[in-house]
């Protein structure tokens, strides 16, 4: 009895052991895949741009502005500079009040090559207060930006809704036409979208007023990168129906915006103004030319791909490990190593 008890507990070690390789190799592996996925801000040459482009907020000092470098991990040398002002809201918005000095976020933008789609970083996140990373691709591609790699900081909190307009400016410091029209429906897309994502939000803090704050900030980065993707799907349909020679109207559309957010579990998230909001601004992206075109959706399979790598990873390394063909291996192991032992 006494040697039958020493293997069991020599067996039982093993399990005990090896499960914490498995697990260690997990986690290991979701930190891993998060630290690869962030971009650098290591300075590449562009055969078409030159130097990457820093944008800076006109409302900044020349502290401020010495600041946002250095947190972007740049110097004068290694990019072209220049500032963003409340004219420029202006000129590429077509509204604002032409303030500068409330101009605080700064961009730099990086002109990648053919193919490589857009990437976003945002290198200061407890002050860029309402938009993710993932958040600001739609807008941009909706805006005619392509292959290029931005990154976001502010040296105050502020919304994060400007950065576009810094963006733009970079790309018509290096020659490159940007689309007035297509400008303001990005502007658009990226207010509408922050505006149901904050209401989306506040609704699932009250259907679940017991979450910790830990949870409360999962889901509502989980909502937002559902609504991102959802907003991929509307733009693919629409894209789709255009290449068909057909336009939708305002009852296609709302069927299509209800079964993305179905299709994207936000359904008693989104209200039916937030709904609506939605299908207004859908039914524009047909009437602005080149929203819908094939270039276009190049750009958004790409960011379609990292809002769904982004989404996979929403819930830590244990739901991770839940989810890979390692960890069924493991389960399947785990139970045959237990029959083994107990019969």
């Amino acid at each position: 009895m006494k040697q039958t008890w020493q293997k069991i507990s020599r067996r039982a070690a093993v399990v005990l052991v090896l499960a914490g390789v498995f697990f260690g190799s997990g986690i290991v592996a979701a930190h891993a895949d998060t630290y690869s996925s962030s971009s650098s801000s290591e300075s590449v040459v562009n055969e078409r741009w030159g130097k990457p482009t820093f944008i800076y907020g006109g409302g900044l000092n020349q502290s401020q502005i010495q600041e946002t470098m250095n947190i972007m991990n740049i110097n004068s040398n290694d990019v072209t500079t220049s500032s963003v002002t409340g004219q420029d809201l202006v000129k590429y918005l077509g509204s604002g009040s032409g303030d500068t000095s409330v101009m605080i976020s700064s961009v730099l933008v990086t002109r990648e090559s053919s193919g490589h789609g857009i990437t976003v970083k945002i290198d200061t996140p407890s002050n860029i207060t309402q938009i993710t990373a993932n958040e600001y691709k739609n807008p941009l591609i909706t805006a005619g930006i392509t292959d290029a790699t931005i990154e976001v900081a502010s040296v105050k909190p502020v919304t994060g809704e400007s950065a576009l307009t810094g963006v733009y400016k970079a790309f018509e410091a290096n020659g490159e036409t940007v689309d007035p029209d297509r400008a303001a429906l990005g502007q658009e897309e990226l207010e509408t979208t922050n505006s149901v994502a904050q209401d989306a939000v506040k609704q699932n803090a009250a259907d679940n007023p017991d979450q910790s704050s830990s949870e409360s900030k999962e889901d509502a980065n989980k909502i937002k990168l559902q609504l991102a993707n959802a907003l991929t799907d509307i733009k693919q349909q629409l894209a789709d129906l255009k290449e068909q020679g057909k336009t939708a109207n305002t009852t296609q559309i709302t069927t299509i915006v209800n079964n993305s957010i179905k299709d994207n579990n936000l359904s008693g998230k989104i209200s039916q103004t937030n709904i609506k909001q939605l299908v207004n601004l859908a039914g524009k992206y047909q009437t602005t030319s080149g929203v819908l075109d094939k270039s276009t959706m190049n750009q958004l399979d790409k960011a379609k791909s990292s809002i769904g790598s982004a989404l996979d990873k929403v819930g830590g390394a244990l739901k991770n490990a839940q989810n890979s063909s390692w960890w069924q291996q493991f389960t399947n192991w785990v139970k045959s190593v237990w029959q083994s032992i107990f019969g």
